[in-house]
């Protein structure tokens, strides 16, 4: 019995480490057929996309906009320049800009085929101010560039539109900006692709409604077809955005992708060109190319409704109308219920034992899940320096995936040795029970969720005749979830690493049957101490080193009441201690700083040049009516603008509307904005440039960072920069 057993969990381990192995990007290739990608060719462009950070509004923002005009025209596509002002509410602030977007379009054989709809391929050329951006979003640019070439080889029917937007990393301003220039109308689908780190491979997590045909072509358009519909019913409950967003919102439909992995090069200055993994541009661009040729000569204007999809081992993408999951799902219940009913009345198996067995293994799942998040706590505790870190992530986080997935087979183990008094034929139906109401509640609630449970309960039902079949469900649970769980454990980082893990013992329940052969504590006992081993070993690994450093940050603050050091980390370190001191004084500040305390120090006055505002106009009557310019200095990227909302009663810019009284301007142009208040009211307000990076004169006062730090990355917690701040009263 124990020989079996051994056999079958080998089986079905190795089926679970072929799906993990299978999920990476296919290798690089450096030429190909004209009609082909090839990651070689495509690397030229990102060699001259990535060199330095260009966010919007910058000279280098200039640089690879000149570039991408004449290169898509080079390879002969219609390309013009969208610029627009726009002004974007963001969390209470008004973002405005002028964003300038390149349309490179290539006309198709038959525009007539969908109506004059276009394909839409849309990537970001704008990076963060931290870093070049060679992945987030220049792999995309680079290969949206080698994607036309090849379509111009072999024209398709439909017009194929390559949309290089602006802003991206300041709110979606390009995709706003376009989507109110030209709508959506003209545009059959759109496809998006987006970066969150250096590497792996690319995966299609969000979809627009009515969404079966495009996930079919997906299915057919790469050598891996990599994504699974359970990945946007989390992904849509979550604040993340990205251009698709508002396209999405806009009422347009397609697909959304990204490759995720190596977290910490993302919006740092490590996401250059060294960094980024080939197989991931490669995966980008031969995806591209096979959505083109797929959809390209398709109507895009043909529904099909939504569909219910899922990969095998990376290489196969099964998918299903959303309708047959509901037929299947309950055709699948009532077999169980059937099968139920029948095995009580022949008296294998008694409802007494189902029920208790089915709540021994949710009480599995929930100890499980308290289990990692209470250690993970430990390990945050024992480990402050983890705080440092984007999501906390730990760079040798293997270790503690490992650990986690051990953690999880323990608490299994020992759930089989408490169902090992209840009927193998109670065992296999319990767990069955369970994965039946997770499948009618997916099925119900989160209806791309399903696949999940479908098919391991509908592997499951030979079992209930006869128990010899029990590892079938714990088979097909190999094939689905170790992928999809690691993938989990990526987006969601370590401090949430418990999700991974309940979603993890839901499929090791299916185990269960398998595990009640092992009649003693001992192996609970081994499985557990290995690992409480794996975890410690990551925890005492941890630390920081050249090659794994300490992201860490200082601002200097120049106002009307002098100037500061300020810093937003957990704690000073080696280098932010030179001007901050072991024990700073802490503070909050007042917007534009960051919610939250801050670390703040007395600095030195350099004298930095400030932003200005002067009075352009005003008059008094039924309302007083103020018109200022405001006008940042070379170096800021972003100017925040402050008013005093004493008396104010609205403000635009041009014809527009500014909603509250809170801004930013992005670019260092000059802008003009009239407010009106209450009449004899003066008008206060305050000018903040904010220049990315400490700025030298700062920078020679704190010296060298040491060789194991480097800057935060944008959007993790405030970056090293120079605040300049001005006030004035007209």
């Amino acid at each position: 019995m124990i020989r079996r057993v051994s056999a079958l969990l080998t089986v079905i381990a190795g089926v679970g480490a072929l799906a993990v192995l299978a999920f990476r990007p296919p290798a690089p290739v450096v030429d190909a057929p004209p009609g082909e990608f090839a990651a070689g060719r495509a690397e030229q462009h990102l060699t001259a996309i990535a060199q330095r950070p260009h966010p919007i509004g910058s000279a280098d923002s200039e640089r690879v906009r000149d570039y991408l005009v004449a290169t898509a025209r080079a390879l002969g596509a219609e390309v013009a320049v969208e610029s627009d002002d726009v002004v974007v509410p963001w969390r209470g602030v008004a973002r405005v800009a002028t964003p300038h977007n390149v349309v490179a379009r290539v006309r198709g054989t038959d525009p007539a085929l969908s109506g004059g709809k276009a394909l839409l391929l849309v990537a970001h050329y704008d990076s963060v101010p931290t870093g070049p951006g060679a992945a987030d979003d220049g792999a995309a640019v680079a290969a949206m560039l080698e994607t036309l070439r090849a379509v111009t080889t072999g024209a398709v029917g439909n017009d194929v539109v390559f949309l290089f937007t602006d802003g991206e990393e300041a709110g979606t301003l390009g995709a706003e900006a376009y989507v109110r220039r030209n709508g959506v109308d003209g545009v059959g689908a759109v496809l998006n692709w987006e970066a969150r780190g250096s590497g792996g491979p690319v995966w299609m997590f969000q979809t627009g409604a009515d969404n079966a045909p495009f996930v079919s072509a997906f299915g057919a358009a790469s050598s891996r077809p990599i994504a699974n519909s359970f990945a946007y019913e989390v992904y849509r409950r979550m604040p993340n955005y990205s251009d698709f967003t508002v396209f999405q919102e806009a009422g347009a439909r397609g697909l959304n992708s990204a490759f995720i992995e190596h977290v910490h090069d993302y919006h740092s200055p490590y996401d250059d060109l060294e960094r980024l993994d080939r197989g991931s541009l490669q995966h980008h661009g031969e995806t591209m190319v096979g959505l083109v040729r797929a959809l390209g000569d398709r109507d895009l204007r043909a529904g099909g409704g939504d569909a219910v999809y899922f990969d095998l081992f990376s290489r196969l993408l099964v998918h299903y109308p959303t309708w047959l999951a509901v037929v299947l799902a309950a055709v699948t219940v009532a077999a169980l219920v059937s099968l139920l009913v029948l095995g009580v009345r022949s008296g294998r198996s008694r409802w007494r034992g189902v029920l208790a067995v089915a709540g021994v293994a949710v009480g599995a799942v929930v100890v499980a899940g308290a289990l990692s998040f209470g250690v993970w706590t430990l390990v945050a505790a024992v480990r402050p320096g983890l705080g440092f870190l984007a999501l906390s992530e730990p760079h040798e986080r293997g270790w503690f995936v490992a650990g986690f997935c051990v953690l999880g087979l323990a608490v299994l183990l020992a759930a089989a040795r408490v169902v090992r008094r209840w009927s193998s034929s109670d065992v296999v139906a319990g767990v069955l029970v369970v994965t039946a109401v997770l499948l009618v509640a997916a099925t119900v609630a989160v209806p791309g969720a399903g696949f999940l449970f479908q098919w391991t309960l509908l592997f499951g039902l030979p079992a209930l005749w006869t128990t010899r079949a029990a590892f079938l469900p714990a088979l097909v649970a190999a094939a689905i979830f170790p992928p999809l769980v690691g993938t989990m454990t990526v987006a969601l980082g370590m401090p949430l690493s418990a999700v991974a893990v309940v979603f993890a013992v839901l499929a090791g329940i299916l185990l269960l049957p398998l595990l009640t052969a092992f009649r003693s504590w001992t192996p609970t006992l081994a499985v557990m101490a290995v690992a409480v081993a794996l975890i410690a070993a990551g925890t005492v690994r941890f630390g920081f080193a050249p090659d794994e450093p300490r992201p860490d940050s200082l601002i200097y603050l120049q106002d009307a009441g002098g100037a500061s050091w300020l810093s937003a980390d957990p704690e000073p370190d080696e280098w932010t201690s030179r001007v901050l001191g072991g024990n700073p004084e802490r503070v909050t500040l007042p917007y534009p700083m960051p919610n939250g305390p801050l670390m703040r120090a007395a600095a030195p006055a350099l004298n930095l040049p400030a932003p200005t505002a002067t009075l352009v106009g005003s008059a008094d009557a039924a309302v007083r009516t103020v018109t200022f310019r405001v006008t940042p200095t070379a170096r800021a990227w972003r100017t925040h603008v402050t008013l005093s909302d004493q008396g104010l009663r609205g403000c635009r810019l041009g014809a527009t509307d500014l909603p509250g009284s809170t801004f930013e301007l992005y670019g260092s142009s000059s802008r003009e904005i009239t407010c009106d208040l209450a009449p004899g009211t003066p008008l206060e307000l305050a000018v903040t440039d904010h220049w990315p990076g400490l700025p030298t004169e700062a920078a020679s006062l704190v010296g060298p960072r040491p060789p194991d730090t480097m800057p935060v990355q944008s959007g993790n917690r405030p970056y090293d920069a120079a605040v300049v701040r001005a006030a004035f009263r007209f």
